[in-house]
């Protein structure tokens, strides 16, 4: 099946909600991973309300939950996606990484 989503398209990459990490600051903070296309993992920590499941800390960890994205680029099956509240701490940048274009879905409605 033909992706319909194509560059400059907010979307939603599925990861895993590893862990609760704390209660402090409101609402929490959660680690999530994943791993891009070329198999390296990336760890993520922020509030469990940035990803797209309800995480609470009475929840079972792990368990899936998706990171809000937008496609940068789109080569052959490959998608260069960036991660706009994540930001390099060597190039100020917003953090981008390389998934293939057949994980990614559309935003969730609501």
């Amino acid at each position: 099946m033909e992706s319909t989503l194509g560059m400059g398209d907010e979307c939603e990459l599925p990861a895993t909600a590893s862990v609760w990490l704390t209660d402090d600051p409101q609402p929490g903070l959660v680690l999530v991973e994943l791993t891009d296309a070329n198999g390296r993992p990336h760890q993520l920590v922020d509030k469990s309300a940035i990803f797209g499941s309800d995480l609470l800390p009475t929840s079972t960890y792990p368990r899936p939950t998706a990171i809000r994205c937008t496609i940068e680029d789109i080569n052959g099956e490959i998608a260069t996606v960036s991660v706009h509240w994540v930001f390099s701490r060597v190039t100020d940048m917003p953090f981008t990484f390389d998934v293939r274009l057949d994980t990614l879905g559309p935003v969730a409605a609501g």
